[in-house]
């Protein structure tokens, strides 16, 4: 103990140098028992001034929950002896609010073995996740480190360690690459990153955490590094809870620039993070639809906003290219329906293959009155009823779907009995769209509004987006075992409707020339007339095409040897009223006399030449005679 004598008053005005103190006054006497660190208001002045400079980059809502216990100098102090720990972990709510995504971090002093910083936040983007949380945890820890050294102007040197759950991320953030491809998972983050590798001046040590050890190991058990990694984890999950409060609907969203971010891309107030490619070519492809809709198809605008186009096109994400090709030419009625099939290529056959409607358009695919085609459609919705119970599906959405799906477009959604008055908008807004459009998932709006409400205190692993895409693609599933149905009834191998049309035609030629006379037919094919008609007739449909074919190529070659027949009796001894049937080559025509030859060739090879004078005289002019009568009969 110190004691010191009173000497009189002062006051604080001009003093920058003070320091608390505990003291014991006696009298004219003072004891000193101990000193405190300097005064607090000099400490906030620092702290203003320092986070003025790091909110000088940008990304202001990076920097909203940050609380350091020791005040700014301890962070400082162990940033520049290098016995800083930086843990940071993510956090996501995938069913909640699949848009979100939150960070937890803290840094932890080795020499005061104290926790000087711990902060979080939460963000938005196209791309969240747990994965996107923690590197974007990591690039925080990596902009406060350059703050520090940028603003206290800190010398080359060691700066800690870094610690992360996420061996992925952690090796991410340590990468020092010159250029970041555009088609890069979390690009805008892996950018920021590049820039202040090439400003930092320390050097970063990387270690691995494996996360929640809790579950498997007491408090005390725990390393330092795997109990900052759980405080994290508890102040990341606290953030995406915390930006669920403030941003209830997907809607109610503000535009994040990430600190040092130069350019971003944005789409409903949602940032593109990765490949923009997609996301524009949909966005244009949207706006361009919407004009051919609305001003070239007579729809109401408002019946192309109310769709919930972003569900439909997750939908078809991974789905086969000749799917989407199938889906796009029913929907603009472009498919390969009878009716255009007969208008394209002169078809004949244009009805429908099951119920024989004539004219078949692509909206009678869904309608079509057949016993069979409306059994599978019967079974297909009723599975889609039981899918819809299994995955928490809103109880009245559950209930009155199914049937209105079975109605087929005979009666609207809203004439449902016992509609509950909170689904009246969506039923509404369901009837403008259709039914048709419906089953080829084009859905309101409105439904995902609902079914979001229904799942926030339920345990399903689905998130409302899942859910929609899943519907979607059963409702797509169901319209195409239509079309399957359809084709296979039509274009089958053996009984579909032109195989037995083909196959009608073959039994009625099989009929006529099961009466042929057998001299028109050569004798060593004259096996193809003794075969058993009866068991041909039921035979299958290549032994009949086979059989009718080789016997028109018997009754060719009978009528054509019976012709070379002929054609050698008169180059033996020709007629004198007509030509010769061979062809000629004229020499020098002198009024109707002609000299010329008769060539004797067979397979295109001259065997002989006659010359020999005739009349020249039209075919047309012979008289009628049996040679001649052959001939005709032939040509």
């Amino acid at each position: 103990m110190r004691r010191y004598a009173w000497v009189g008053n002062w006051t604080r005005s001009g003093v920058d140098d003070l320091e608390p103190a505990s003291v014991q006054v006696d009298g004219d006497e003072i004891a000193l028992y101990e000193c405190g660190p300097k005064l607090f208001e000099l400490q906030i002045a620092v702290d203003d001034t320092f986070w003025d400079f790091v909110r000088q980059w940008g990304g202001e809502w990076m920097w909203d929950s940050i609380y350091t216990p020791l005040g700014i100098d301890a962070v400082v102090e162990a940033v520049a002896s290098g016995s800083a720990v930086y843990v940071t972990d993510g956090s996501y709510s995938r069913k909640t609010r699949s848009d979100i995504d939150g960070a937890g971090w803290v840094i932890y002093c080795k020499i005061k073995k104290k926790m000087v910083l711990k902060g979080s936040f939460y963000e938005w983007c196209d791309k969240s996740g747990s994965y996107r949380g923690e590197l974007v945890g990591l690039l925080s820890v990596h902009l406060l480190i350059l703050a520090v050294e940028q603003f206290y102007d800190l010398p080359e040197g060691p700066r800690g360690l870094v610690g992360c759950d996420n061996l992925g991320g952690l090796n991410k953030s340590k990468e020092r690459r010159r250029k970041i491809p555009s088609s890069a998972k979390h690009a805008d983050v892996l950018r920021v990153l590049r820039r202040v590798h090439a400003k930092l001046r320390g050097k970063l040590e990387y270690k691995h955490v494996y996360g929640h050890q809790d579950r498997r190991k007491i408090w005390r058990q725990m390393t330092v590094l795997e109990k900052l990694n759980k405080k994290c984890d508890i102040l990341a999950k606290e953030a995406v809870h915390h930006g669920i409060r403030e941003c209830p609907e997907q809607t109610s969203t503000q535009r994040q620039l990430l600190p040092m971010e130069s350019t971003a891309i944005f789409y409903d107030g949602c940032k593109i993070s990765g490949e923009c490619g997609s996301e524009i070519r949909f966005q244009i492809g949207k706006v361009e639809a919407r004009r051919v809709y609305v001003t070239q198809l007579g729809w109401h605008a408002q019946v192309f906003d109310n769709i919930n186009w972003k569900a439909r096109d997750r939908a078809l994400e991974g789905k086969p290219d000749m799917f989407k090709q199938w889906l796009f030419k029913q929907s603009s009625t472009f498919c390969a329906s009878g009716k255009n099939m007969g208008r394209w290529f002169g078809s004949e056959h244009t009805s429908c293959p099951n119920c024989n409607a004539l004219q078949e358009d692509a909206a009678h695919l869904l309608h079509c009155p057949d016993a069979g085609r409306f059994s599978l459609f019967q079974t297909e919705v009723n599975k889609l009823e039981d899918w819809l119970c299994m995955h928490h599906t809103d109880p009245d959405l559950a209930r009155i779907l199914p049937p209105y799906i079975l109605r087929r477009g005979e009666a609207s959604l809203s004439d449902t009995k016992c509609l509950p008055q909170d689904l009246r908008h969506f039923a509404f807004e369901q009837d403008l769209i259709g039914w048709d459009k419906l089953m080829l998932g084009q859905i309101s709006g409105q439904l995902r509004k609902i079914q979001y409400a229904h799942l926030l205190n339920l345990p399903s692993i689905m998130s409302v987006d899942d859910l929609m895409s899943a519907f979607i693609s059963k409702l797509l599933h169901i319209a195409h075992g239509q079309w399957i149905y359809r084709n296979i009834s039509k274009h089958h191998n053996k009984l579909g409707l032109i195989r037995r049309a083909e196959r009608q035609e073959l039994l009625l030629e099989i009929d006529r020339l099961i009466h042929i006379r057998p001299d028109e037919v050569p004798e060593e094919s004259k096996f193809l007339l003794e075969v058993g008609f009866a068991r041909l007739r039921q035979g299958g449909l290549t032994s009949q095409n086979y059989w009718v074919h080789a016997v028109k190529a018997a009754v060719v070659a009978g009528r054509r040897r019976t012709f070379l027949q002929q054609r050698r009796r008169c180059a033996v001894s020709p007629p004198s009223d007509a030509p010769t049937l061979t062809p000629a080559i004229p020499f020098a025509p002198t009024d109707n006399i002609v000299h010329t030859e008769r060539i004797r060739a067979v397979n295109g090879c001259i065997l002989d030449r006659v010359p020999y004078m005739v009349n020249r005289i039209n075919i047309a002019d012979w008289t009628e005679g049996p040679t001649v009568s052959f001939l005709k009969i032939l040509l």
